[in-house]
C-alpha cells in the first residue's frame, strides 16, 4: 500500500505556484525511439495549474518509435514516462520544448543507463543525464536505508555535494535555447535540500525500535537546517517534488507523528491523528495542499460502505478549512467515484469477468471457473508483501489442488511481462497465473492496493472482496471451507 500511496504522491509536479503566470500556449513536442520495447503505448503524466492529474497516451510502433504534440502543459514541471515494463522518471517539460528521447527499453536497468534526451529543453534535463550516469556507477552499492547511522550522514553530505555540483554545471550558465533553465535551477535546489530531510525522517521511520523521542528529534534537528524546519509552511517551497511528495505528505508528517506517539502512546489509538496533525503544524497553502492530497489519498484505499461514511463525517471539519474551490470539489468527485467502485464489487454482486492470458500461453475466463469456488490473488512482482504471501498460498493450493469445487487463480496486476515471468522463475507457483496486461482487472476490481484477495461462489458472485491473506491460516480455509461445502 505505501509503495502505491508513495507511487501515487510522486505523480504530483510543479505547477501549484504558476497559475497566475501568463504564458504564450505553445506545445510540447516529446519524440523518439526506445529499442526492445515491450508496450504498445506509453503514458505520460501531467498536472494542470490546480494539481489535477491528466495522463496522455502514446502509441509506440514496433520499431519503438513514439510521438507527442499536446498543448496541456501550461506551465513548467517534472513529469515521468511510464508503462509496466518502461520508466522514465523526472523528465523537465514545459511548453515550447521539443525534446527528443532515445534508449535500451529490454529492461529498466538498461533504459535507465542509456536514456539520451535532446532537443529544445535538453539544458535543463542535462541534470538527470549527468546524475543518472553517476547513480548507475553506484548501483551495486549498499542502499542508504542499510547504511548505519554514522555512514548514512556521510552519504547525505556526499549525495548532496554531488547533486550540487551537477546543478551547478548545468544552471549556472547562460541559457542558450532553453527559457526555463532558471525556473529548474530553482526548484532543483530546493529538491537538494529536502530530498536530505527525506533521508533522515525516513530513516528514523524505519528504525523505530533504535530511537526513542530525544534520539529521534536530535537525529533530525542536529543534521538539517533548523531554520527550514521551523518555517516549513512557505509557499514557494511548494515548486519542489520532493518538498510536495516526499515531506509534508508523507516521511516527515509520518516522523512528527511518530514523534507524538513516543511522547503519548495513547495517541496510536486516535482515529484520524495524522490527519489532526496536518492542520495544527502546516499553515496557508501548504496545509491546504496537504489535507487534500491525504484526505484524496484515503478515500482511494477505502474498501467498505462503513469506512467510507466514517470519512465524510470526519472529513467534514478539514474541509471547511479549503479555501481553493477545486480541492473541494475533488473531494467530492472522490467521495462520489468510490460509492460507484464499490457499489460494484459489493458482496453478492457478480464477480466482473475477464479473460487472460496464462503464463504458459492458455488463455482463462472467469466463466471458465462457474460452479467452482475461487480464491483469487492479485499480486505483483515488484510488491514484497504479495511475493511474501506465495509460501502460504503453495502450501494451500497443494491441500486443495484435488477438489474440483475450488480454483485458486492469481492476476498479476500493474506489472511488466518480462518482471512477470522473472518472478514466477524464482517463485515457481504451480496454480493458475494470468497476466492483467491491459489493466483490465485492476480496473474492475479496484485494485488501489495489493496483495488483494477475493473470494468468488459458485454462481460467480463476490463472497468477500477483502479476503483474509494465505498467511492467516485457518481463518481463510474456515471461510473457503463455508463456501466449497455450500
Amino acid at each position: 500500500m505505501k509503495k502505491i500511496f508513495l507511487f501515487i504522491c510522486m505523480l504530483s509536479f510543479a505547477t501549484i505556484l504558476l497559475g497566475q503566470r501568463n504564458i504564450k500556449a505553445e506545445p510540447l513536442i516529446i519524440k523518439g525511439q526506445l529499442t526492445n520495447c515491450p508496450e504498445k503505448y506509453l503514458r505520460i503524466f501531467f498536472e494542470d495549474k490546480n494539481g489535477a492529474l491528466l495522463i496522455d497516451t502514446i502509441p509506440i510502433d514496433k520499431s519503438g518509435n513514439f510521438y507527442l504534440k499536446t498543448f496541456k502543459i501550461k506551465n513548467p514541471q517534472r513529469t515521468s514516462i511510464q508503462q509496466k515494463n518502461i520508466q522514465i522518471n523526472d523528465i523537465f517539460v514545459a511548453p515550447g520544448y521539443n525534446l527528443t528521447i532515445t534508449g535500451d527499453a529490454k529492461d529498466f536497468i538498461s533504459l535507465f543507463k542509456t536514456t539520451k534526451i535532446e532537443g529544445i529543453g535538453a539544458e535543463s534535463n542535462n541534470y538527470r543525464a549527468i546524475l543518472n550516469l553517476t547513480i548507475a556507477a553506484q548501483l551495486k552499492a549498499t542502499p542508504w536505508y542499510e547504511l548505519n547511522e554514522d555512514d548514512l550522514l556521510i552519504y547525505i553530505y556526499k549525495s548532496r555535494k554531488l547533486r550540487d555540483s551537477v546543478a551547478h554545471i548545468v544552471f549556472d550558465k547562460k541559457p542558450i535555447r532553453d527559457k526555463y533553465l532558471a525556473f529548474f535551477k530553482s526548484m532543483v535546489r530546493l529538491d537538494n535540500k529536502f530530498i536530505n530531510l527525506y533521508y533522515l525522517a525516513a530513516y528514523v521511520n524505519m528504525n523505530k525500535g533504535k530511537f526513542n523521542y530525544e534520539k529521534s528529534s536530535a537525529f533530525v534537528k542536529n543534521n538539517f537546517d533548523n531554520n527550514i524546519l521551523n518555517n516549513l509552511s512557505k509557499d514557494e517551497y511548494l515548486v519542489s517534488k520532493d518538498y510536495r511528495s516526499w515531506i509534508i505528505v508523507s516521511e516527515y508528517l509520518d516522523y512528527l507523528v511518530n514523534l507524538d506517539y513516543l511522547k503519548d502512546s495513547t495517541l496510536r489509538s486516535h482515529n484520524g491523528y495524522k490527519l489532526e496533525k496536518a492542520n495544527k503544524v502546516y499553515t496557508g497553502k501548504v496545509r491546504e495542499y496537504v489535507l487534500h492530497k491525504y484526505m484524496e489519498s484515503t478515500i482511494t484505499f477505502c474498501k467498505s460502505f462503513d469506512k467510507l461514511n466514517y470519512y465524510k463525517e470526519q472529513f467534514k471539519p478539514y474541509l471547511a478549512v479549503l479555501y481553493n474551490p477545486f480541492y473541494k470539489k475533488s473531494i467530492e468527485t472522490k467521495f462520489s467515484e468510490k460509492e460507484a467502485e464499490l457499489l460494484s464489487t459489493a458482496i453478492g454482486k457478480p464477480a466482473p469477468p475477464f479473460t487472460l492470458e496464462s503464463n504458459s500461453g492458455s488463455t482463462f475466463s472467469l466463466s471458465d471457473f462457474k460452479g467452482k469456488v475461487v480464491y483469487l490473488d492479485l499480486w505483483a512482482s515488484w510488491c514484497s508483501p504479495c511475493r511474501a504471501e506465495t509460501p502460504g498460498l503453495k502450501e494451500l493450493f497443494h491441500k486443495y489442488k484435488d477438489d474440483n469445487r475450488i480454483a485458486f487463480v492469481s492476476i498479476a496486476v500493474s506489472d511488466g511481462i518480462n518482471e512477470w515471468k522473472k518472478a514466477l522463475q524464482q517463485d515457481k507457483p504451480d496454480w493458475i497465473q494470468l497476466l492483467d496486461k491491459d489493466a483490465i482487472v485492476s480496473k474492475s476490481y479496484v485494485a488501489n492496493t495489493i496483495p488483494q484477495f477475493i473470494i468468488i461462489d459458485k454462481q460467480g458472485n463476490i463472497v468477500n472482496f477483502n479476503a483474509p491473506r494465505p498467511s492467516s491460516g485457518k481463518e481463510l480455509e474456515s471461510l473457503l471451507i463455508s463456501e466449497i461445502i455450500k
